[in-house]
């Protein structure tokens, strides 16, 4: 599992061409910024946000960044007439202000929300700066998954298995279920009820959700061979974001969280699906499990190998 390098400019471009995200950030921001609020832009990047914020009225706008694509950012501002907006450099756990702020806007989620590690110091920043009855930017988040149905992802990861060369490679057959992949899913893939597995409100969470469990009974039997994670974020009362495979594709991708063996499922028979979000040294690893009464599939991601 990769992240994303905020010092390039084609990361950049590929979230500004994502126009089903930037254009949703735009009819939030429209809807929630009012004139003469104070905004903090966290994460800016390229400093879209922060424009779009200050021509929604905002008196003025902290966009901060630890990257070195603020420096460009403090040019674009420039370049486009923007004179409210203020430049931060600094890590979210140390950037101080020289105000409280009314929005925090910030475009902080990664693939299945949590593959980047920005949630923390947000939530930081929101305690430090946010005045009471503030708004957030997203207002919440929640996860989401669906069961795959198609044999195609486990057949491409069963190739060790194979024998492939003539060459045993039982010793690491089994390695590539216990990762967990991004890939682009399409509603043929899996089966059309999906679950809910969790959701927060981004005013009053105190840090990144570590425990999720949720049940549900497929609608017809099925064989499955693992789960497909989403994040939607209910950007404002008006604006929701989807990432989910059965809405227009953005930029972020959905998780597969495989499993080493296909899983029978029953009409009747819930289904439990329990995950861990693991933190590891530079991402975060994922511990997933599906029970059902007449089997269980489970699988882990972590950074270190074995």
């Amino acid at each position: 599992m990769s992240s994303m390098s905020y010092d390039s400019v084609r990361s950049h471009l590929e979230m500004l061409q994502d126009r089903v995200r930037t254009e949703a950030y735009l009819n939030a921001v429209r809807e929630i910024v009012k004139p003469g609020d104070r905004v903090l832009d966290f994460g800016c990047g390229t400093g879209v946000l922060s424009i779009f914020a200050e021509r929604a009225g905002a008196a003025s706008v902290y966009a901060v960044d630890r990257s070195p694509m603020l420096k460009s950012a403090t040019t674009i501002f420039a370049e486009n007439g923007c004179t409210r907006i203020t430049p931060v450099y600094g890590e979210g756990d140390r950037v101080e202000l020289p105000s409280q702020v009314d929005v925090i806007i910030s475009e902080w989620m990664g693939h299945f929300l949590f593959a980047e590690r920005m949630l923390e110091p947000l939530i930081h920043l929101r305690d430090k700066y946010l005045v009471p009855g503030g708004r957030v930017i997203p207002a919440s988040c929640s996860l989401h998954l669906a069961l795959v149905v198609v044999s195609d992802y486990f057949d491409d990861l069963s190739f060790l298995c194979t024998r492939p060369y003539g060459i045993d490679f039982s010793a690491i057959g089994d390695w590539p279920f216990n990762d967990v992949g991004m890939l682009r899913m399409s509603p043929d893939d899996l089966l059309p009820e999906t679950l809910l597995l969790g959701e927060f409100d981004m005013t009053t969470v105190t840090g990144t959700p570590r425990a999720f469990s949720a049940a549900f009974e497929p609608p017809a039997d099925a064989v499955v061979y693992g789960l497909c994670g989403w994040f939607e974020a209910q950007l404002s009362p008006g604006v929701l974001l989807s990432t989910s495979p059965f809405s227009a594709a953005t930029h972020w991708l959905s998780f597969h969280f495989p499993f080493e063996r296909p899983l029978q499922v029953r009409t009747g028979d819930p289904v439990q699906i329990d995950l861990q979000v693991v933190p590891q040294r530079t991402q975060n690893g994922y511990r997933w499990r599906a029970r059902t009464s007449s089997g269980t599939r489970w699988g882990e991601s972590l950074e270190e190998p074995r």
